[in-house]
């Protein structure tokens, strides 16, 4: 394929996407962000329990008694599910905050798209040479995790400031980037990484889980039941978005929660990349659901968007190749 129409494959299904997914990305993000604890549960065993005034002296928050219960916050969260998330953001923010993170997202998802795609694509077939043929169904795994992880390397800082966007209802662009600029200032350039080591440990599962279930179940359905490009990767890729969104969600939490976390001012380590302190305490503070907070909205999101991706790309791929191998013949 040329390269013009590796491009075309590969961004038409990511410009889809961003507009279809982006409504589900942002319940899914405001979901877990109003559950973003800033201090751990010990603050308030040590110093707040029992007590019925106002401030925890570790970490300076202002706490009404109702809202200490045996040395826990417990907060009066302002969704109470994705429904509800959806039906508050439209109607106190209007339609389109739904899209909020649209901007960033389209500026990142064609070409990363593009360099996911291509370099998957071109692992994929080489792969196969490289590898002993034992071994060759772990290849899209091994070329996803390749390709994934080039791009979590090149736009980890575009997901951070969609992110961020999506977190906080009323943030426009102007106070979005004032606060990156001063979040870059306190911490340096680096910290526009932040949660990029969340990231990987959200996607490398996901990768290996989805594109290993969902090349297993194309190629049984086109050996076994005769279904065509499209409908077998529709199929696989169902598949495989499910186990995997499933698989990968604690992680998820964790890096919204982190570049949630940024600019708020309140003394929490937004640029801390222990990943592990932030399950813990995710743990600790809300119990094993909390690790699944927004599943729903992104389960959503991630299916049809998985099958939609894959489909466009496929699909386009073997259009471009025909048309070219047709153009071949016709100058022979």
């Amino acid at each position: 394929m040329k390269v013009s129409e590796q491009i075309i494959s590969s961004g038409t299904g990511g410009v889809l996407v961003a507009f279809l997914a982006t409504p589900f990305d942002v319940v899914k993000t405001r979901l877990i962000a109003q559950t973003l604890h800033n201090h751990d549960r010990s603050c308030f065993y040590t110093y707040c329990k029992g007590v019925l005034n106002d401030v925890c002296i570790t970490c300076g928050y202002a706490h009404p008694p109702k809202m200490v219960y045996r040395g826990t916050c417990q907060r009066e969260l302002l969704y109470r599910g994705s429904l509800d998330a959806a039906i508050k953001i439209s109607r106190s923010e209007g339609a389109w905050a739904l899209w909020n993170g649209l901007a960033p997202t389209l500026f990142m998802i064609v070409p990363s798209a593009i360099v996911y795609f291509t370099t998957f694509d071109y692992l994929k077939k080489r792969g196969r040479d490289w590898m002993a043929e034992p071994y060759h169904e772990f290849v899209p795994s091994l070329a996803g995790i390749t390709a994934r992880g080039i791009n979590v390397g090149l736009f980890s800082p575009i997901e951070l400031v969609r992110t961020k966007a999506q977190s906080e209802n009323q943030l426009n662009y102007g106070k979005l980037c004032d606060m990156i600029r001063k979040h870059i200032k306190t911490n340096g350039i680096r910290s526009l990484w932040d949660g990029s080591k969340s990231q990987l440990f959200r996607d490398v599962p996901f990768t290996v889980v989805y594109w290993y279930l969902q090349d297993k179940v194309r190629a049984k359905l086109v050996a076994e039941r005769d279904f065509g490009t499209v409908s077998s990767n529709i199929c696989g890729a169902i598949v495989g978005a499910s186990a995997a969104t499933l698989i990968s969600h604690p992680f998820d939490v964790a890096k919204t929660q982190q570049q949630s976390n940024i600019g708020l001012g309140n003394g929490a380590t937004a640029n801390s990349d222990k990943l592990l302190r932030y399950l813990v305490n995710i743990w600790r503070t809300d119990g094993a659901q909390g690790l699944f907070v927004g599943l729903l909205p992104r389960m959503v999101k991630l299916l049809p968007s998985c099958a939609l991706m894959i489909t466009t790309f496929e699909a386009l791929k073997e259009y471009f190749e025909d048309r070219d191998r047709q153009q071949r013949e016709s100058y022979d």
